[in-house]
């Protein structure tokens, strides 16, 4: 953040200072005491799991200049030694603050905005995107996925004046919330990766999904710019929601403004294919990545650049050179020529079938495990997505299947109904996963190749530590 006054921010934010210079500047702003570091202005957010304000002592002890709170909690400082010199703000809700502050700090700069959403892939589209652009723009890019009310407002405060670019991905859980983060960043260009199934529990349907990622579209403005997936059965809404706009088509299988053709994998290593634009003009591309759906992503990430006037040099460069996110599709190499192909950021049943399809190409001959933990806010439909994933997994003839989780004996139970011989499925309860690890070191085989999967709170990728700790006592390099 670039130096503003304290005096500036009250004003914005409407809060009263109960303590501290007003004419200070301060460039930094923390809403973590753990990750605080001397010379931030410390943000007391109330979230689902924590309240800011018992960690105001340790933010001060840890060199903050100051302190955001709520109106009234000042009494819990009364008892406190505070330096004069720190900077005390009270304000009616410090979230609300700290949003309003950023959409006034954004307003600073002239940026042209590329935002991000879809049921799938819009995290690993985001990095793509920045990734191609960054060869020819200074920009910036939500870290991770701060995609919510709270990641977004904190990216804005990263913006400076050399800034051309701000490229964001934007989540939901709800109808309403991603025409809320589009005030604070309205997007010149929306890309909408895909309409599918992830939180139909919170949602109630895909319909109501394709509502609440269409708000993307809806906040563009005449002169906005759409990249849709032409494959997508949901594109035709897309597409008429943005009607009179111009807009973007990728694809693999209808004719589109980008498309891949004759898609080859590399072995283990990534993928090969012909990169074609509406233009006539086609590149081959290698893409370090695996997985049919990371293709989707890169047409997605290419279709921006091209909307952009990027030659296509530099977005064959830009694939080129990418390098797969933590937990998305991640492989490691052990000795016996063991492989694990770590994908355990997140899991839907789209993810989760594109992943076990992905293991089956790559595995080819080889001995095919998969390790599948639970697909969380499914709602109604829990036992139905986790049974289609059981058949799928049957269907690909994976030879061991180990499931985490009550969903994940829906999967196990399924894939046995459908034919997969009982002593090659075994299953654990989230908290047995050091055991699940040593059954795996147990089973494992010279040039097997394994899969880890589930949705983010199932934190699958702790097996794969507990068992590279086993692993690695039993067979040293």
């Amino acid at each position: 953040m670039e130096n503003c006054k304290i005096e500036e921010l009250i004003k914005v934010v409407s809060g009263k200072i109960i303590q501290g210079d007003q004419d200070y500047l301060i460039n930094r702003i923390s809403i973590d005491s753990r990750t605080l570091t001397p010379g931030d202005l410390f943000f007391a957010i109330i979230g689902a799991y924590f309240d800011g304000h018992n960690f105001i002592i340790e933010a001060f002890n840890k060199g903050a200049v100051g302190v955001v709170i709520c109106k009234g909690a000042s009494i819990l400082l009364q008892n406190e030694q505070i330096d004069k010199n720190k900077i005390i703000i009270e304000v009616k809700d410090t979230l609300s603050a700290l949003q309003d502050w950023s959409k006034h700090y954004k307003d600073k700069f002239k940026t042209f905005n590329i935002c991000v959403t879809g049921s799938n892939g819009k995290t690993t589209t985001k990095e793509i995107i920045a990734h191609i652009l960054s060869q020819e723009f200074p920009l910036l890019k939500t870290s991770g996925n701060y995609n919510n009310e709270i990641g977004i407002p904190l990216t804005l405060l990263q913006l400076n004046r050399l800034h051309k670019l701000l490229v964001a991905e934007m989540g939901m859980r709800g109808l309403g919330e991603i025409s809320t983060l589009t005030n604070f960043i309205p997007p010149d260009l929306a890309v909408i990766t895909n309409i599918g199934e992830a939180h139909i529990g919170l949602l109630g349907s895909k319909d109501n999904i394709f509502k609440a990622k269409s708000e993307l579209l809806q906040s563009l403005d005449k002169n906005g710019i759409a990249i849709l997936n032409r494959d997508d059965p949901y594109f035709f809404k897309m597409s008429k929601v943005v009607k009179g706009k111009k807009i973007y088509t990728f694809g693999i299988e209808s004719k589109s403004d980008i498309m891949a053709r004759n898609i080859r994998i590399v072995g283990d290593k990534g993928m090969r294919f012909t990169l074609e634009v509406q233009n006539g003009k086609s590149r081959e591309i290698y893409f370090p990545l695996l997985g049919r759906y990371n293709i989707y992503n890169a047409l997605a990430a290419s279709a921006v650049a091209f909307a952009l006037g990027i030659e296509l040099d530099l977005i064959e460069r830009g694939l080129f050179s990418f390098k797969p996110l933590d937990l998305h599709m991640q492989l490691s190499n052990f000795n016996k020529g063991i492989k694990i192909l770590n994908d355990s950021y997140n899991a839907s049943p789209l993810s989760v079938k594109s992943a076990l399809e992905t293991l089956a190409e790559v595995a080819q001959n080889n001995r095919k495990i998969a390790i599948l933990g639970d697909m969380l806010e499914l709602g109604e439909k829990t036992g139905f997505y986790h049974r289609e994933i059981g058949k799928e997994v049957a269907k690909l003839s994976i030879d061991v299947l180990i499931t985490v989780g009550q969903g994940g004996k829906i999967i196990a139970q399924s894939s046995k109904e459908e034919g997969m011989a009982k002593e090659r499925v075994f299953s654990f309860e989230k908290n047995e996963k050091i055991n699940l690890a040593k059954k795996l070191l147990s089973l494992i085989k010279p040039g097997d190749f394994i899969l880890l999967k589930g949705s983010r709170e199932m934190k699958m990728e702790e097996i794969l530590e507990f068992w590279q700790k086993e692993y690695q006592k039993n067979n040293p390099a």
